[in-house]
């Protein structure tokens, strides 16, 4: 199962978190759906309460889970993510 992770639309989750999300420290929540960067920028995080996908340089990934359960509604959360139109909201920064 790790092996089915769709790393390029994970990336384009973890955009749309950071893009239509609510920001909390380092943390953008979206669809109980949490984004987070590494220092670097090279280390991206989304995660839920059950659910940790961490995605490295060169597209390699660690993905942790509860149960497989939790794991097949994390991914349904990915696909909904994925396929909401992202707008870009000028916030004033």
């Amino acid at each position: 199962m790790d092996k089915n992770i769709n790393v390029r639309q994970a990336l384009r989750v973890f955009q749309k978190v950071l893009d239509l999300g609510t920001p909390n420290g380092e943390t953008t929540t979206y669809k109980q759906l949490d984004a987070t960067s590494g220092y670097d920028g090279y280390t991206i995080v989304l995660s839920d309460e059950c659910v940790n996908l961490t995605i490295f340089f060169h597209n390699k990934f660690a993905l942790k889970y509860t149960s497989k359960r939790a794991l097949y509604a994390f991914l349904g959360k990915l696909e909904d993510i994925d396929r909401v139109r992202a707008v870009r909201e000028d916030r004033g920064e």
